[in-house]
């Protein structure tokens, strides 16, 4: 399925070893406390991208582990920091004039937005959305969408598609961090 896609990567220099077995999925998500999106877990089941960026999800070590639970958790920490920060999206209704209100809204949201999942450095997946959610890029509260969907974000970041020809109407809507784009 993801076989294309990987022979690109290879291309551009990626280094991969065998892909994950179900034993190895199962305990990615039970480590993580995640549930990998099906595109995710197919590219990953189909081969493991192991260069420098990537998350080794194999590896079980303690260190390892503590990179990548920090990974997912630096998106809420990072503006749990500066809520006020926050880009406020005008659907939300009116800004609230106090920046303690404003701070509170903006940490509800964060509380129920989709956990994400890191594919590559500062890019991440979300989780519990469909079978194939949207790419985006998260540092600190800046966020934009990377890709309209795995294969689409591997094009977009190893230079075969560009970022700013992503057609925003096309894109699946991911609560929150949409709004804050």
């Amino acid at each position: 399925m993801y076989k294309q896609t990987i022979e690109f990567l290879k291309t551009k220099n990626i280094q991969f070893e065998q892909g994950l077995t179900d034993a190895e999925v199962e305990q990615t998500e039970k480590v993580y406390d995640i549930k990998l999106p099906s595109s995710l877990k197919n590219f990953l089941m189909t081969a493991l991208p192991i260069s420098k960026g990537f998350y080794n999800w194999r590896d079980v070590t303690e260190e390892n582990v503590s990179e990548i639970r920090n990974a997912i958790a630096l998106p809420r920490i990072s503006i749990g920091k500066e809520p006020d920060q926050v880009y406020w999206c005008d659907e939300w209704g009116s800004e609230p004039d106090d920046r303690e209100e404003f701070k509170a809204e903006v940490f509800k949201r964060l509380k129920e937005a989709p956990r994400l999942i890191p594919i590559f450095s500062h890019r991440y997946i979300p989780m519990n959305l469909s079978d194939d959610p949207p790419v985006i890029s998260v540092c600190d509260w800046d966020v934009i969408y990377y890709g309209i969907h795995l294969e689409d974000y591997f094009m977009r970041e190893f230079g075969e598609k560009k970022c700013d020809e992503i057609y925003f109407k096309d894109v699946e809507y991911i609560p929150f961090w949409t709004d804050i784009m």
